[in-house]
């Protein structure tokens, strides 16, 4: 757990992790995350160091304060009920149609290269899954009246 006053992180045991250092990252995109390195004073004979870490040494935690933010702002809006019915309608709706492009019409990547062709050959998969949907949706309308 994170102890914002001190700046440190408490491990299972109970041990604190104080501030070491600051590191850069910068992704391909360009965009630079910054970490914050922790690191405790000993773990030398803790019971829970098995679970704990995998290290030979002592345990380290590396975060980027400004993700931990950015994940509990995105908390506080799902706890309001109307966020949340958003949210898990979202998972449900545009989700498997992602899953189904994938898994179903073998699509793994775009062949064109530039936002506006990638436009494209994204309206040219929504228009094969809709009229693939809507030719099985007709055709099991069909076979009920048949029956």
């Amino acid at each position: 757990t994170y102890n914002k006053a001190e700046d440190t992180w408490t491990c299972p045991a109970g041990q604190t992790l104080h501030f070491r250092k600051e590191s850069k990252e910068t992704l391909g995109s360009g965009y630079e995350i910054r970490k914050r390195h922790y690191r405790s004073q000993s773990c030398e004979g803790c019971p829970l160091k098995e679970q704990c870490t995998k290290a030979e040494g002592n345990r380290e935690v590396v975060v980027s304060l400004e993700r931990l933010r950015y994940q509990s702002q995105a908390r506080e809006i799902l706890r309001s009920e109307e966020r949340y019915a958003l949210a898990v309608r979202r998972m449900t709706e545009p989700e498997s149609v992602f899953g189904q492009l994938k898994n179903n019409r073998g699509f793994r990547r775009f062949l064109l290269r530039g936002m506006e062709k990638v436009t494209l050959e994204v309206g040219w998969l929504s228009l094969a899954h809709n009229l693939l949907k809507q030719a099985a949706n007709d055709q099991k309308h069909r076979s009920a009246i048949l029956q």
